[in-house]
């Protein structure tokens, strides 16, 4: 088969790379910081907003995906420390955002509401990266409201700890990390354990994380493995029949491994790639009847492909092609496959000194669709020394998932007959120093859907929620970020989103509501103290025919000793009553107390 001869292809390649490297020292690179809007920060182009380790280590979160709150995605919890979480931008639905892992899709072929089941911990996170719409296209399709790229450290020497904590809901979390080398192969090894009672009947979880990672490197070649594995086990109250009071329950794991090198030449970089994936949900819609509804579903993804970087008449573009497959065996869906391959490629010319234009083309084609033409077009101009601006053009895809087209319980139905979506994308921002300590952006977007895949009914008398292509929709909004660093140890930083999304639907009643941020306000405020810090968020969000909340969190550090930090973490501060689902109560205030050490 071709795809056995692909994937020995990529491995001889990586392997071979492997065991010719020199065995010498690897060279410590200088660090990078990525800032908003700066071309290339992926390695792909514009980036729209980002995290790096400082913003990281002192906002108040628990989880990778609580970090996405801060870069303007709207995250859908459906549970506490997220055991199951949507995220939207930019008025999209959670289906239409792409999940990158350094650069690589993620994404699950049953449902986004998997997605988010990731593999790795918060310590292993190096940087957010925030891509917008029409700069996704080069990743493929699903990223019509926009890309996250979590990018994870790289394994080299750093001090070991271990963290316990603990808070109200008899909740507990234990973490450890540690680096090791064997000669120039550095690893990084990070666990987590997780637990609570909840804050509500049958909201309990148990949630384990383990994730391991080797690099080697050199002056002509890297290789990196990945490799992860994520099980959690929660109480569903409603999770996905909003307001029928349901007392579900659900287990997944999640099974990950990459294998990535970079090979360089003078004039050119080739990187070969390998992922897989595989997913196991078990699900009972009732606890109480358990025979009512039972669903176990596996799915499986993999992965394999590559890139190569060169310059040719002084421009530098970067071809690449993947060969893909994902199946799924369930009890209520039966056995699917779909396989899939992609050929993309992005040149990048400088029309003069202060302005670049970056193209990508791409061409994807599944088993299952016909292909699909896909691109972008992004121009970055220097306006002077204080001030840069991008407008970016793009067409996106998006896939149906698997639920999509096969689902059938009591109160859900797929269609195996829906269409992919179709997007089209016009951003442009601005991003502006006014002085040393101050900077501020701001972009505008417009994007019009057709052919938007949710679950309606047609009336309120219709038994089940049927997965359905609408017309088309046309969204526009405004994303505004400014930062002020008043003194070098105290500085504020506010974010504001606005969104308005018009559907023709003729009439549809939505499973999940009109369910997109109309307006979002993220004020937050860093504070260096003589004993250690503290970071301070209010987070205001009101979304269609809803009335707004307000939510406060706060994380105060304290360093006992040299190697010892003590934290105190509140979150909803004031204890607000919300729903970022409608019918799917969140929790109330929730402290969490604990310390790290350091060896």
């Amino acid at each position: 088969m071709i795809r056995n001869k692909f994937v020995y292809f990529t491995a001889f390649v990586l392997l071979e790379g492997v065991f010719s490297l020199k065995l010498q020292a690897v060279t410590d690179l200088e660090r990078i910081v990525v800032t908003r809007y700066s071309d290339q920060a992926s390695g792909h182009g514009v980036v729209s907003a980002t995290l790096d380790q400082d913003d990281i280590q002192k906002i108040p979160a628990q989880t990778p995906e609580d970090l996405v709150t801060y870069l303007g995605g709207d995250v859908q919890s459906r549970g506490s420390y997220g055991v199951k979480s949507d995220i939207s931008f930019n008025a999209s639905t959670f289906q239409q955002v792409l999940i990158l892992v350094n650069g690589m899709r993620v994404k699950d072929p049953q449902t986004a509401h998997h997605d988010l089941d990731l593999f790795f911990n918060m310590e292993d996170v190096e940087r957010v990266e925030i891509i917008p719409a029409a700069s996704s296209s080069i990743y493929g399709p699903d990223g019509s409201g926009g890309a996250i790229n979590f990018i994870l450290k790289k394994p080299k020497k750093k001090k070991n700890s271990i963290t316990l904590s603990g808070g109200n809901d008899e909740t507990f979390e234990e973490k450890l990390n540690l680096f090791y080398s064997l000669k120039e192969l550095h690893n990084s090894l990070s666990a987590s354990h997780a637990s609570s009672n909840g804050y509500s009947y049958d909201t309990d979880y148990k949630t384990d994380t383990f994730f391991h990672s080797s690099a080697f490197e050199d002056d002509n070649a890297d290789v990196y493995f990945d490799a992860g594995y994520n099980q959690k086990e929660f109480g569903a109250y409603d999770f996905y029949t909003p307001g029928s009071n349901l007392p579900s329950k659900e287990w997944t794991n999640t099974k990950f491994f990459n294998l990535r090198s970079n090979f360089r030449k003078e004039k050119f970089t080739f990187s070969p790639r390998f992922l897989f994936r595989k997913h196991h949900d078990k699900f009972i819609l009732d606890i109480t009847r358990p025979s009512y509804f039972l669903n176990h579903t596996d799915t499986q993804m993999n992965e394999e492909g590559g890139e190569l970087k060169f310059t040719v008449f002084n421009i530098d573009a970067v071809l690449g092609a993947d060969y893909g497959e994902e199946s799924m065996v369930s009890d209520k869906m039966g056995k699917h496959f779909r396989s899939h391959w992609d050929i993309y490629l992005s040149p990048m010319f400088e029309i003069n000194e202060k302005t670049t234009l970056k193209v990508t083309m791409r061409q994807d084609d599944y088993s299952s669709i016909n292909g699909e033409w896909t691109g972008s077009a992004s121009l970055k101009h220097i306006l002077s020394e204080s001030m840069d601006g991008f407008v970016s053009l793009g067409r996106t895809i998006r896939v149906p998932t698997f639920t999509e087209l096969y689902y059938s319980d009591p109160t859900t139905a797929g269609d195996p007959d829906l269409k992919p979506e179709h997007a089209y994308h016009l951003e442009a921002g601005l991003n502006k120093k006014i002085k040393d300590n101050v900077d501020v952006s701001g972009s505008f977007f417009v994007r019009q859907e057709y052919d938007t895949i949710d679950f309606t009914k047609m009336t309120p008398l219709d038994a089940k929620f049927i997965a359905r292509n609408i017309s088309q929709a046309t969204t526009h909004g405004l994303n505004l970020y400014g930062q002020w660093r008043m003194t070098e140890k105290t500085a504020f930083d506010a974010r504001y989103l606005f969104a308005n999304k018009r559907q023709k639907s003729d009439g549809l009643i939505y499973k999940y509501g009109i369910n997109y941020l109309k307006h979002m306000v993220n004020i937050g405020y860093n504070q260096m103290l003589p004993f250690g810090s503290n970071r301070l968020d209010f987070i205001i969000k009101k979304k269609p025919g809803r009335k707004e909340w307000v939510l406060v969190n706060d994380r105060l550090t304290w360093k006992a000793q040299k190697n010892c930090e003590v934290f105190l973490e509140v979150y909803n501060l004031f204890n607000v009553s919300y729903e970022e689902i409608v019918g799917i109560p969140q929790a109330g205030r929730q402290v969490k107390v604990g310390t790290t050490f350091k060896w």
